[in-house]
C-alpha cells in the first residue's frame, strides 16, 4: 500500500547521522537519492523507502501532532538496539523499550523522536520473553 514516506528536516546532516544509526540497528541499507534527499530502504522500483529532504516550501520543517512512524524489528534486541541507537545520535525518549498494558502481551516496542521532533517507534509484534536473551 504504501510507495514511500518522506519527511522534511532542518538539519540534514543531523538527521542523516540519526537514520544511519537507527535503521543500521534494523538492517536497513541507505539509498542515494541525489542531491539534497536521502534514504533508507528499497528503491523505487524495489519496495518501500523512507525519505529525508529540505522542506519544499523552504519553511522549518515540523513534526506532526500525533503522527508517528514504526519501523518492524525481527526482535526484541533490534528494539533495544533501535531505541538505543535514537538516544545516542540525537534522538529523545518517547518510551522505553518493552511490552504496554494497553497492547498485546506479544507487542515489544520503543517510542522515540527524532532530532526534527518525529516521533518514531520500533516493534516485534511477535514478543516471547522466553526467547528473549538480552
Amino acid at each position: 500500500m504504501l510507495h514511500d514516506l518522506t519527511l522534511g528536516t532542518n538539519d540534514m546532516e543531523k538527521a542523516v547521522a540519526f537514520y544511519d544509526a537507527i535503521f543500521a540497528t534494523l538492517g536497513v541499507a541507505r539509498l542515494d537519492g541525489g542531491e539534497g534527499w536521502m534514504g533508507w530502504g528499497k528503491s523505487y522500483d524495489e519496495g518501500f523507502g523512507f525519505w529525508l529532504c529540505p522542506t519544499f516550501d523552504g519553511r522549518p520543517a515540523t513534526a506532526g501532532n500525533g503522527t508517528m512512524f514504526t519501523f518492524a524489528a525481527e526482535n526484541a534486541a533490534q528494539v533495544r538496539a533501535f531505541y538505543r541507537a535514537a538516544l545516542a545520535n540525537g534522538g529523545t525518549d518517547e518510551g522505553s523499550p518493552g511490552i504496554r498494558e494497553r497492547y498485546d502481551p506479544t507487542f515489544y516496542v520503543a517510542y522515540v523522536r527524532d532530532p526534527d521532533g518525529h516521533k518514531l517507534c520500533a516493534v516485534h509484534h511477535r514478543y516471547d520473553p522466553a526467547g528473549d536473551i538480552e
